[in-house]
């Protein structure tokens, strides 16, 4: 009976304990989940802030329907790395987008074709390298509830082709303005730049270029968010000027291994456009960041 009692005993010390090993392992992997979804909705709000102090290399895909006058598919894929380097009561934010594309092909001499090209005849359509933008902003770190910044932009004629590009050189101002509460951000990205050298058979560039972002953080490295690149082109004629896509898309926040990484999905349609201008777009970008 007292070996009985003994085995009792062992048998409800070792319940016990077990129980407390998988209560402490239940509780450590809900308290990791909560560090990593934590981490997540950081990271999601970090990458919708232009301002933020990160280093990160964007990669965004442009699949563009309805291109020439065709209807054609074109694409676009950019690169647009910026990095952020800190100060004692301000940070310098440098920002650039550059990248490789594809043109339909074209009627040469009908009306609406971008000047560049060609008077006459059948052209293939081609690939190549776009021009190349770089701004830098001023921002103090200490902020109100909007965090702004300011700073010089510049466009290099980098495209391989007239078509993928504007052949000068141009230069302007940039800016940004940022508000996040609670789930929400807004932020306003802005650039006006003039054309002050370049091929003087080309137009003259006096171009703005709008991107506004509303985003809201679902939870668990989710985002809902709209961000749409609006442009204007002021020197054009009367219905050629503005080009305004509306849509919205999902992104998600991950980690391989230690880095920090986000996977976009977006679909914009083309609400104002210039004639030859894309009819839609369908938008997949992945975002690594380096530094946090």
């Amino acid at each position: 009976m007292k070996a009985i009692k003994t085995n009792l005993t062992f048998t409800h010390a070792l319940t016990f304990i077990t129980m407390l090993l998988v209560a402490y392992q239940t509780n450590a992997q809900s308290d990791q989940e909560a560090v990593v979804q934590s981490d997540q909705e950081a990271i999601a709000q970090k990458m919708q802030n232009p301002l933020s102090n990160i280093s990160a290399l964007p990669i965004q895909n442009n699949f563009l329907f309805g291109a020439s006058q065709n209807d054609e598919l074109g694409y676009g894929l950019s690169f647009q790395p910026l990095h952020s380097s800190s100060f004692e009561k301000f940070n310098i934010v440098h920002r650039a987008v550059f990248g490789v594309g594809y043109t339909p092909g074209i009627t040469g001499g009908l009306a609406g074709l971008p000047q560049g090209a060609p008077d006459d005849g059948e052209i293939d359509g081609t690939w190549g390298t776009t021009d190349l933008n770089y701004s830098f902003f001023y921002t103090p770190k200490k902020a109100n509830k909007v965090a702004w910044g300011i700073g010089p932009s510049v466009n290099l004629p980098t495209a391989s082709d007239n078509r993928l590009g504007t052949g000068k050189w141009s230069a302007g101002l940039s800016g940004v303005l940022v508000f996040q509460t609670g789930k929400w951000t807004f932020d306003w990205v802005m650039r006006q730049t003039w054309s002050f050298a370049g091929n003087e058979n080309r137009r003259d560039v006096n171009q703005m270029v709008l991107q506004p972002l509303i985003a809201y953080n679902l939870g668990n490295g989710w985002v809902a968010s709209t961000m749409p690149s609006i442009s204007a082109n002021w020197g054009f004629d009367d219905g050629q000027k503005w080009t305004i896509p509306l849509g919205a898309g999902f992104t998600k926040v991950l980690f391989i291994g230690k880095t920090p990484m986000a996977l976009t999905a977006q679909y914009y349609s083309y609400a104002v456009r210039p004639d030859l201008a894309p009819t839609s777009e369908f938008r997949i970008g992945t975002t690594i960041v380096f530094s946090k």
